[in-house]
């Protein structure tokens, strides 16, 4: 009887053993598919692409994880998609570099080069960042999918549906400018780096399906939930960007006797005649409009001219010492800028006398001897003596009686205003 209660004890504690092992191993399992469910992959890829981590190159391929700070690049004709967890997947045009950067719940992709296509398919979570990045403007992504563009210098961005907020700045004048932009929108970055007001300006406009780059319309063809979004948040023509031509419903008519077939008219060519719808300015863009005479018609942006109205008013005189400032404004922008004005070297002398130099009223320096100040002086009558030479050898001392006289004399040295 204690064998077989034994032989009992031993075939629980082995069944108990085993489900703590099993469990382990279900618990493990979990884990894994989480923790692949929530890291950045490659889920396909076309053409000639490379992924470089802390500088070297790894073979690319289907499932590959992704850590922070790799670096991937597509040559010509290439492409690549990447899913950041199971609700986000960025596909990166050819020729473009983007640079992956992950801190717990903060994504941030900064893309260099080239363009990349971004679908977000549900909100973030309110501890979730993502981010994309180029040299002048930062999108912040939450429940969203749009295009990203930087080429040969420009830097654009166009949303397909959601809502983004994006935060400009200008890398050499530091100036920043926050939009948002609605579905359907094109925001294009103008950098002017001669100024510190408005060196960062946004220029948005709504766009049709019809200004599409090809890239995104290949993806839209391709993920028809997403292009349904997009079609209901923008408003867009799905067939056209699906390629399908709206057919007439077929009308059967009686067959007309035979005529002789007439001529084919030639094509049309349109002629473009140009109008500047809007001037440009010093700081802000124009806008050009092509229209042909069949009602057809086109515009395009003139740049801002960048050359101020400039009008100038004298600030500051300049004196004898002292150089001036002369201030140059806008009239358009009120953009302005200051010159110096020489100083003159003319000294404003007053005072002195014919004893004691000038002095200037504005720096001190001395100048030349002031003038003569002539009053009347009266001599009063007196008697003194005086010698007469006529007579060689023996002169003769006479007294004379002197009236008194007056004259016109300078006070401060005596001289009679009548001599030279």
């Amino acid at each position: 009887m204690k064998k077989t209660l034994d032989k009992k004890k031993i075939i629980i504690i082995a069944a108990v053993i085993l489900v703590v092992i099993i469990g382990i191993v279900v618990a493990l399992l979990l884990r894994k598919n989480s923790i692949s469910a929530t890291t950045m992959r490659v889920i396909r890829y076309e053409g000639s692409v490379s992924l470089k981590d802390d500088g070297v190159i790894k073979t690319l391929r289907e499932n590959l994880r992704l850590n922070n700070g790799n670096e991937i690049d597509t040559e010509a004709q290439s492409l690549v998609s990447i899913s950041l967890d199971e609700t986000k997947v960025v596909t990166v045009d050819e020729t473009s570099n983007v640079n992956f950067t992950q801190n717990g719940k903060d994504l941030n992709l900064n893309l260099t080069k080239g363009s990349l296509f971004f679908d977000v398919q549900k909100p973030l979570a309110a501890d979730e960042n993502f981010d994309i990045s180029t040299s002048t403007m930062i999108v912040g992504i939450r429940g969203t999918s749009g295009w990203v563009s930087c080429v040969d210098g420009v830097e654009s961005f166009i949303l397909t549906d959601g809502h983004v907020h994006i935060i400009g700045t200008n890398p050499v004048t530091g100036e920043v400018k926050e939009a948002d932009i609605n579905p359907g929108q094109r925001v294009t970055v103008y950098l002017y780096n001669d100024r510190t007001e408005d060196s960062i300006m946004f220029y948005i406009e709504d766009i049709t399906e019809r200004e599409l780059p090809e890239f995104v319309i290949g993806i839209l063809r391709n993920d028809t939930v997403l292009l349904d979004r997009v079609i209901a948040a923008t408003g867009w023509d799905k067939n056209w960007i699906l390629g399908i031509e709206e057919e007439e419903p077929a009308v059967v008519e009686p067959e007309p006797e035979p005529e002789p077939e007439p001529e084919p008219e030639p094509e049309h060519e349109h002629v473009y005649s140009s109008e500047v719808t809007k001037p440009a300015t010093c700081a802000a863009t124009g806008e050009m409009t092509y229209t042909c005479e069949c009602g057809d018609s086109y515009t395009e942006t003139i740049p801002a001219t960048g050359r101020h109205n400039y009008t100038s008013v004298v600030t500051v005189e300049p004196n004898c010492v002292l150089p001036g400032v002369m201030t140059y404004t806008c009239s358009v922008c009120g953009d302005t800028y200051t010159e110096a004005i020489p100083a003159t070297g003319e000294h404003d002398f007053e005072g002195g006398d014919c004893q004691h130099p000038m002095i200037c009223t504005v720096c001190g320096a001395e100048g030349p001897l002031g003038e003569h100040h002539f009053v009347l002086i009266t001599h009063p009558a007196h008697t003194h003596m005086e010698q007469n030479w006529n007579a060689p050898g023996k002169p003769m001392v006479t007294v004379v009686d002197t009236p008194e006289w007056s004259q016109m004399e300078c006070e401060h040295c005596g001289k009679p205003q009548n001599e030279s």
